[in-house]
């Protein structure tokens, strides 16, 4: 046996089959399904995962043809087109004591920009991705990055906070249609056994936003002004719009068929698409579990960190000119974790959101010293158990869906989306009531919610889900033909017996009509005689006219008969 062979331990495997826990149906599908991507935006964060589907992208003729230097080109573009959206969205948390002071309003309206951009994300994200689903890749993202351009721009020239607002609006309905469709549109370019490298690349984009882009627009948002970030994702939207156009493959060609040959067999079966796989584990209350613990966390993140900036620089102490470098910090710490956690999501996902918890609750502890030694720790240990948290969420909230996989990715986004969408409310009310101090307090109560909802999940299910996906429908599909077996074999050894009291009214009842049944069965077997033949209407119609005759006298001498 070669050092890279394993085999599989049957004794091992057996205890999960002698355990109390429900067998569940396996699923139907003929195959494994191939891998895809699947986008959630996030405030502050947009992830992409892979998902087990059956059809994950649909490739045309155009695709298949692309050559590789293309593909790769058309790859990069839609990284920098989300690390441009990205750095757009956590824009006003970095930008909002400037923004505060250039447009002389309070800090707290300033923070209303981020519920009207999160409830934007929730609003538009299925209906434009349903709206746009007939064109073309190359056509819809375009379009979409010129609508983007146009809201950064609105932003970028306002004089006031209806404008800005207007400007946040618009590229946020543009932001939720790009993350809707990159990620099958970058699938799209590549065979499916190079889709994980897809999600590879576009993640960098993702990933440069906390160590770059952050930590520049807020750099450029205190030198120059807050409307000059704004100016540069203009200008670097004009930019990728043209890009985009150019290195993404074009609609396919228009096939007109000729007219089909009568002699020509048709397919003995129908084309069929096969369906989206589901949750490897799917379960409603289960799946709920998941929503609620990411809207408890999402609520408690986006209400301390929408003014994290101006709890920085009031409360912890912490100089305007530090900021940069600790978003840059906190950047670089969560794209580490997520590269160090990817390898344990599978086995262990709800360990992991344990673990994530641990930390975002150790960080709002740090936060609620008030200390600037409490604030630089906390923005490193909030980065690293943040980054694990939105992965492992994720991860959990897939293993669970009931429904199709991109369905419970929607109502995922939606119900993350809508607690990044009240968090601010809430911060501003503890902001204009206690003041920025109390925020950490605030999400260190909606994160230890959280932290109960996670720890009362049944340890039976912490077994389910430690299994592979290959070993657990393995298994399932094992012990439904032990099932089976089992109910054969009862059936064959032992004969169908009726209970005594059927069997004694089964007796009378036939020893009471047994000469009713004998004549029944006599007369079933015995063969009907056969009914004259009907005789024609003429035959008919002369006997009557015969009948009707009266009868012919004889003649008076006429010879007797002898």
């Amino acid at each position: 046996m070669s050092p890279t062979t394993r085999t599989l331990e049957l004794p091992v495997l057996e205890e999960l089959l002698d355990s109390h826990a429900p067998v569940e149906p396996a699923h139907a599908d003929p195959h494994e399904g191939e891998p895809t991507t699947a986008t959630i935006p996030i405030l502050g964060s947009a992830e992409a995962i892979v998902i087990e589907e059956t059809d994950p992208a649909e490739r045309s003729l155009t695709e298949l043809t692309l050559s590789s230097r293309r593909a790769k080109t058309a790859l990069w573009v839609l990284a920098a087109t989300t690390f441009a959206t990205g750095v757009n969205e956590a824009a006003i948390v970095a930008l909002s004591p400037a923004i505060a002071s250039g447009l002389s309003v309070p800090v707290t309206q300033v923070g209303l920009l981020v519920t009207a951009f999160a409830l934007t994300v929730v609003i538009a994200t299925v209906p434009l991705t349903l709206l746009t689903g007939r064109f073309a890749a190359r056509t819809t993202l375009t379009a979409t990055l010129a609508v983007w351009t146009v809201g950064v721009t609105i932003a970028a020239t306002a004089d006031s906070f209806a404008q800005l607002a207007a400007g946040r609006v618009v590229s946020a309905a543009a932001h939720a249609l790009f993350w809707g469709i990159v990620a099958p549109t970058a699938a799209s370019l590549f065979a499916p056994h190079l889709r994980g490298m897809t999600v590879t690349r576009i993640m960098v984009g993702g990933a440069a936003v906390g160590v770059i882009g952050t930590p520049l627009i807020t750099v450029a948002g205190n030198q120059i002004g807050w409307q000059a970030p704004f100016w540069a994702f203009a200008g670097l939207g004009v930019i990728l719009t043209i890009a985009l156009a150019l290195a993404l493959p074009g609609p396919p060609p228009k096939i007109v068929d000729a007219e089909p040959d009568e002699d020509e067999p048709e397919p003995p079966f129908p084309e069929t698409v096969a369906p989206h796989s589901r949750g490897d584990l799917p379960s409603l209350p289960l799946f709920i579990r998941v929503l609620a613990v990411g809207f408890a966390v999402q609520i408690g993140m986006s209400a301390t960190w929408t003014y994290i900036v101006t709890y920085y620089v009031d409360v912890s102490g912490v100089g305007t000119s530090s900021v940069p470098v600790l978003f840059a910090l906190g950047g670089i710490v969560g794209v580490a974790c997520t590269l160090a956690i990817g390898p344990v999501l599978a086995r262990r996902p709800v360990h992991t959101v344990g673990l994530g918890l641990v930390g975002v609750t150790l960080s709002w502890i740090l936060f609620a010293t008030g200390e600037r030694w409490g604030a630089i720790l906390g923005q490193v240990v909030v980065s690293a158990g943040w980054a694990v948290l939105v992965a492992a969420l994720l991860n959990w909230a897939m293993r669970h869906t009931p429904w199709r996989t991109d369905v419970g990715a929607s109502i995922y986004m939606v119900t993350v989306n809508s607690g990044a969408a009240l968090g601010p409310l809430l911060g501003a009310f503890v902001v204009s009531q206690w003041g920025a101090r109390m925020l950490p307090f605030v999400s260190l109560g909606l994160t230890l919610v959280a932290v109960v909802v996670v720890g009362t999940v049944d340890p039976k299910v912490l077994g389910r889900l430690a299994v592979p996906r290959s070993v657990r429908l393995a298994l399932e599909r094992r012990e439904e033909l032990r099932v089976r077996r089992d109910e054969w074999r009862r059936r064959a050894a032992q004969p169908a017996r009726r209970p005594i009291g059927a069997a004694w009214f089964a007796g009378q009842n036939a020893a009471r009509h047994a000469g009713k049944q004998a004549r029944t069965l006599t007369a079933k077997r015995m063969p009907k005689a056969p009914k004259p033949a009907k005789a024609p209407k003429e035959a008919k119609q002369v006997k009557k006219v015969k009948a009707a005759r009266p009868p012919t006298p004889a003649p008076p001498h006429a010879p007797k008969e002898r």
